[in-house]
């Protein structure tokens, strides 16, 4: 009898480290399931149908013609480096002229000054 309870007693120590281990194995896939679960009610919320697709490729479609135009009148407007470059050596020349000229003035009343202070 003792061996048949020490067998009994074998047997019920190996089904409970089974048990064990199934117990564990289903506690993480109850874990798995329900982050799974979550994952579904998330994407159940975000899924985009085709409509909304359509409409959204439809403004995205408007918004990019929208930055292409205002690209466009960008460079038709902007000034470049070459277009600064010959502005500055417009108002260069121009500044060199007027210096002269007002040289020039300021010779003619000096010698007009000169001329009337002389008896």
């Amino acid at each position: 009898m003792e061996t048949q309870t020490s067998q009994t007693e074998e047997q019920l120590t190996s089904l409970a480290h089974r048990l064990t281990a199934v117990e564990r194995n289903l506690a993480g896939l109850t874990s798995q399931v329900a982050a799974l679960t979550t994952e579904v009610a998330v994407l159940s919320k975000t899924a985009a149908t085709k409509e909304d697709l359509a409409k959204l490729e439809g403004g995205m479609r408007s918004e990019i013609a929208r930055i292409d135009a205002t690209l466009l009148s960008l460079q038709e407007n902007c000034v470049t480096k070459a277009d600064l470059y010959k502005l500055e050596t417009r108002i260069t020349k121009w500044m060199i002229t007027t210096l002269v000229g007002v040289a020039a003035m300021n010779s003619a009343f000096i010698l007009v000054v000169i001329k009337l202070v002389q008896p």
